[in-house]
């Protein structure tokens, strides 16, 4: 069958006729078939009959061996050619695809050129009252677009679309063309050894490897500039990180004494952490995390007595009082007493133990 003559047109044959398909790929196989793949099928080209879908046809040996062997299917093709007759394909071999699809009308506005690094880009022809020759990147009309003047081969990119207007008044005083106007901009900065060359227009120019070499030291001056930048970020970094926590140890203590001394504590945010859940946190009591959650949002503030030994609280209305509060917070009296007491001895404090991990904690509130 493959050494009879046909098209390089695919059809197939669909509601009793036959059509013919642009996208149709030729399916290489070892039976002598003439296959062609179609929007994941596989159709058999002399019937354009759909044969099998193309995951199956990627196992063609088994799906033959499963319809009865290669014979099998060439009487089934037989017996269906006896129903839809030859496909074009056959009937007329000499068709080409553009006799079927001729190609579309070349768009005169679209072009391919090259960018200053010489790499391609489609770009797009838009008429101005003044007739000049200018470009975008894309056909739409979008307000901030560049826009692109040729210009030995490549296309310059010269200001955005919604200055058209100066655009089009600037582009004629320029007495050598936007070709001079890069050269003389160029020269100038190749001429200042302080001033950067622009590397696109030395591309253009033919003068790149020139303006890499006149960079060199401004790259220098360039990282070094970076570095240090670096550096005094990281300085700064630091000194924010002493501040905030001097500014935590700060209100730890101070909180620590209050509580000793019977003074009411505002459960206020101390580098956005909630005070008194970090008083908790800073002794190792373990809080429920539900619990944890009402200290941060609902507790206003707590207040020790020394002389009783009792606490009291205050939280905000629409809240539900705790019913874990009068376990927590003895822990946390006795161990402010036990860090005084370590503290007035000279002795370090003991070593707190860390606080359970929230997901591992008693959901109770």
């Amino acid at each position: 069958m493959m050494h009879e003559k046909h098209s390089s047109v695919c059809y197939i044959f669909r509601e009793g006729a036959f059509s013919p398909v642009k996208e149709g790929k030729l399916f290489r196989n070892d039976f002598g078939l003439d296959l062609f793949q179609y929007k994941g099928a596989i159709y058999e080209g002399r019937t354009g009959l759909h044969m099998c879908p193309l995951q199956e046809a990627e196992h063609l040996d088994l799906f033959i061996k499963s319809h009865g062997g290669i014979e099998q299917v060439r009487q089934v093709i037989e017996s269906s050619l006896a129903r839809t007759g030859l496909s074009p394909r056959y009937a007329r071999p000499d068709e080409k695809k553009k006799d079927i699809f001729p190609p579309k009308e070349k768009d005169e506005n679209r072009v391919v050129a090259k960018d200053l690094m010489g790499n391609k880009h489609y770009y797009y022809r838009f008429y101005n009252e003044n007739g000049i020759e200018l470009y975008t990147m894309e056909k739409k009309r979008e307000f901030f677009q560049t826009i692109y003047v040729p210009c030995d081969g490549f296309m310059v990119g010269i200001d955005q679309r919604h200055r058209l207007e100066e655009v089009l008044k600037w582009l004629p005083t320029l007495e050598h063309g936007i070709r001079g106007e890069i050269e003389r901009v160029f020269n100038e900065s190749m001429g200042d050894p302080k001033r950067w060359a622009d590397l696109d227009y030395a591309n253009l120019l033919g003068r790149y490897y020139e303006a890499k070499r006149h960079n060199i030291p401004l790259e220098a001056e360039r990282r070094q500039r970076e570095e240090r930048w670096a550096a005094e970020r990281r300085v700064e970094e630091q000194r924010r990180e002493q501040e905030q926590q001097a500014r935590y140890d700060t209100a730890i203590r101070e909180a620590e004494k209050d509580i000793l001394t019977g003074k009411e504590v505002v459960n206020r945010e101390v580098n956005g952490k909630s005070l008194i859940m970090q008083l908790f946190r800073e002794h190792g009591i373990s809080v429920p995390l539900k619990t944890q959650g009402w200290i941060i949002n609902a507790l206003h503030d707590i207040r020790y007595s020394p002389e009783s030994g009792q606490w009291h609280y205050h939280y905000y209305k629409n809240n539900r009082d705790s019913t874990k509060m009068f376990e927590l917070l003895p822990k946390l009296s006795a161990a402010i007493q036990t860090k005084q007491q370590f503290e007035e001895q000279g002795a370090a404090s003991p070593e707190v133990p860390a606080a359970a991990d929230e997901d591992e904690q008693d959901m109770e509130l």
